[in-house]
């Protein structure tokens, strides 16, 4: 028969005796070792698990920012080159103007030293514009083939201005090519000065919906867009204030409005100016918008209206 050696461990007292078998507390002992050391080795796994995960993340932000940079570095060198070449267009529309300016006869910077409020920023624009010296009839002329005026029967407000504004759909960054103005559906849009409808499309024509483009004089175009019902074609002459569609909310809208846009030589510019301008502040459009060289269009469109007619031929 065989036995098993252990070590008892009596404990007396007043109460009586307790026994201890030792070796069933060195058992416990090494169970409690062995799931701590499990406990231990779990959390570890999970740990390091955890860690290579964040690792492989910030790796690949790594990566993404390092590609970001890079395409940010191309790009700001692909804008410096745009910044080089307008400056080089600049300077050489700057000669053009100039000698359009001396073959019509219209004085340079330097021979208007000697009049009144040099100082002005805007002396050198207006003291050319007054030699033009405009009529009445001429300030109507240009009202009537230069856009003006709000295309709208009546609107609530201005919605969306021009310029840089986050997207209501796309929800980013994005240029706003014209005004938004608000109004209900079925509002009168009327032509803002005499043209050509050389586009009137009912598609989505890239979020713009049904869309009429008007080409007037003088390099000057209109975009009327997210119309409900479109009234001219494609080759039709219109004069200001002529309705051309009702307005609506088609294409990428997000509520009844007319988007107005006004582009001078392809580009967009702002069109609050000129729906403000009229007969009452004939001047201000002068200054407010220094995108189109008025000095040269006002003397031509001058000399043209009071050009004497030639004589017939006999």
């Amino acid at each position: 028969m065989k036995f098993d050696k252990r070590l008892v461990i009596m404990i007396t007292d007043k109460n009586g005796s307790k026994y201890i078998n030792v070796s069933m507390v060195f058992r416990y002992i090494i169970m409690y070792v062995i799931l701590t050391l499990i406990t231990l080795t779990i959390f570890a796994y999970v740990s390091i698990t955890v860690i290579n995960s964040e690792i492989r993340e910030i790796r690949h932000k790594n990566s993404f920012i390092s590609m970001e940079y890079v395409r940010m570095q191309n790009q700001n060198a692909d804008l410096n080159n745009e910044v080089e070449q307008k400056k080089e267009e600049t300077i050489l529309v700057g000669e053009k103007i100039e000698d359009l300016e001396d073959k019509i006869g219209i004085p340079k910077d330097s021979q208007l030293e000697n009049l009144d409020n040099v100082e002005s920023p805007d002396f050198s624009l207006v003291s050319r514009i007054d030699t033009a010296q405009i009529t009445a009839l001429q300030k109507v002329f240009l009202l009537k083939l230069i856009p003006n005026g709000v295309p709208l029967q009546h609107y609530s407000r201005i919605s969306a201005p021009f310029g840089m504004r986050m997207h209501p759909i796309l929800h980013i960054l994005r240029f706003h090519a014209g005004i938004d103005l608000a109004t209900k559906v079925g509002t009168p849009v009327y032509a803002s000065a005499d043209g050509v409808v050389d586009y009137a499309n009912n598609g989505y024509n890239g979020g713009y919906g049904k869309l009429v483009k008007i080409s007037h004089s003088f390099g000057f175009r209109t975009y009327y867009a997210h119309l409900s019902k479109i009234l001219v074609q494609a080759g039709e002459f219109v004069k200001k204030g002529q309705t051309i569609a009702y307005s609506g909310t088609t294409g990428a809208s997000t509520g009844p409005h007319l988007h107005y846009e006004i582009r001078f030589l392809g580009k967009p510019i702002n069109p609050i100016g000129f729906i403000r301008w009229d007969l009452g502040n004939f001047d201000d459009i002068f200054t407010k918008e220094r995108n189109i060289a008025w000095q040269s269009l006002l003397v031509i469109i001058n000399r043209l209206m009071t050009k004497s007619p030639e004589p017939p031929l006999s």
